[in-house]
């Protein structure tokens, strides 16, 4: 394995980060120190953001064998996946950890590999922290995914002579203004990885741009194209369906992973929809489960009955009221979206009227829906380019459009049904990531 280390390049990042680090926490300690003592919301991973393990973490760890991948949260693991999976059927001498962010990350992590004890979370990057970790995992490679570039980490990784690689990487609009601002320092960074496997070419001009060296930088294409649809057959459907309490001809407007700001707009839409399609019900799943309650709220506001999935599945659900009308269903559990995509007549991916950057299109268009969207998608735009032209994908500007775009294919079942083959047909045509990221790691890495 032929590599050029950047250990001798410009430190001079090192000296500034760590102090610019401390006062960022500094800054949010008392926001920290709030939500740790009247929340649960640190507790179970406050001592492993500091590299301490449980001896059952501890357990994945053994020199040389070890196999670190980093995800940030759900949308990363699952793009990781598959790459992880075939990756554990090649190398079965290989311990898999995978780091994420978030909590919901983490347990994304115990759903696809059936054990938390392959996931942790990604330690504070401080220089003395990132040091211990990496002295005690010492792991073959460092596989970081997207735009998970941890200047310490990566640099703990460089002087034990550990590769490291991007893989399905990115750079957002937003990502590649505020990494140009410090394009010299980040060069010493970009210098110590191995290889970056990005998603498209105008993710690879960004990062040469940035400084990484030409020679090691390949478009592989999206590994989100590769996920694994959840498998449910048609008999698990119609018994989704009946416990649901949904008909042949119910309308199933499904929006999934919505942010604050765009629930009020979708519960307004529906409710002037519902004067067109007696039987059309909305599912809404929104990102942040602790955004329920307002959800709730905005629905009696409009006088709509909402219930909570998980209390109509336990048969605690009550009835609407006389003054209620239509139906509002709140996933109010993690994991679940992707199959109730199934049950769907047409799908809003939210974070994308507000300015969030979009989550996951590709899973509604997977099983063959049509797929609305806002403009705000800078994470997805490659994506989105390709449903729109495909004709599976419709992108929509506001609260009109929105609504326009709702009514046009609720009412043409026809167009629902093109417009849904050509979003599946566009993740089939742009399948393979995968492989061409394993034949990087195989290469660069092993």
């Amino acid at each position: 394995m032929n590599q050029q280390r950047g250990g001798s390049n410009n430190e001079a990042i090192y000296w500034l980060y760590d102090p610019l680090l401390f006062g960022f926490c500094l800054a949010q300690l008392p926001l920290f120190l709030s939500e740790y003592f009247t929340t649960n919301k640190y507790r179970e991973d406050f001592r492993q953001r500091f590299g301490c393990y449980s001896p059952e973490v501890r357990h994945q760890f053994c020199p040389g064998k070890t196999a670190w991948v980093h995800a940030v949260s759900v949308g990363e693991v699952v793009a990781a996946t598959p790459v992880i999976k075939e990756l554990m059927a090649l190398h079965p001498e290989l311990l898999f950890n995978i780091s994420t962010v978030t909590r919901t990350g983490r347990e994304m992590v115990g759903k696809s590999f059936h054990s938390l004890n392959k996931s942790l979370f990604l330690p504070f990057d401080f220089h003395f922290i990132t040091e211990r970790v990496m002295e005690q995992m010492y792991p073959r490679f460092l596989l970081l995914t997207e735009t998970e570039i941890w200047p310490n980490l990566i640099r703990s990784a460089s002087r034990r002579n550990i590769p490291v690689m991007i893989m399905n990487g990115r750079i957002s609009s937003r990502s590649y203004k505020h990494y140009f601002l410090v394009k010299g320092l980040l060069r010493s960074v970009l210098s110590r990885f191995s290889v970056f496997a990005m998603q498209s070419g105008r993710d690879a001009d960004r990062i040469i741009s940035l400084g990484a060296d030409p020679r090691r930088v390949f478009v592989t294409g999206n590994c989100k194209f590769d996920q694994a649809k959840t498998i449910i057959s048609k008999s698990e459907q119609d018994q989704l369906a009946v416990r649901l309490g949904l008909s042949p001809k119910t309308l199933v407007l499904m929006a999934g992973s919505t942010h604050k700001g765009e629930e009020k707009l979708i519960i307004e839409t529906y409710k002037r929809l519902l004067k067109h399609f007696q039987n059309l019900v909305l599912f809404i799943a929104p990102r942040y489960l602790p955004e329920i309650p307002d959800i709730v709220v905005k629905c009696n506001q409009e006088g709509l009955f909402s219930e909570r999935k998980s209390r109509l599945w336990e048969g605690k659900s009550q009835k609407a009221s006389a003054n209620q009308a239509g139906r509002v269903i709140i996933l109010d559990t993690i994991g679940e979206l992707s199959k109730m995509y199934s049950l769907a007549t047409l799908v809003f991916v939210g974070g994308s009227l507000v300015p969030v950057g979009g989550h996951n299109l590709l899973e509604p268009a997977m099983y063959g829906k049509p797929v609305v969207f806002g403009s705000h998608l800078d994470n997805f735009r490659e994506i989105s380019r390709l449903l729109k032209e495909h004709g599976g994908g419709f992108e929509v500007k506001d609260k009109k459009e929105l609504e326009h775009r709702f009514k046009s294919l609720l009412q043409d079942r026809d167009l629902r049904r093109i417009s849904g083959e050509a979003a599946f047909r566009a993740v089939e045509e742009n399948r393979g990531a995968t492989c061409k990221t394993l034949e990087l790691i195989e290469t660069h890495l092993l």
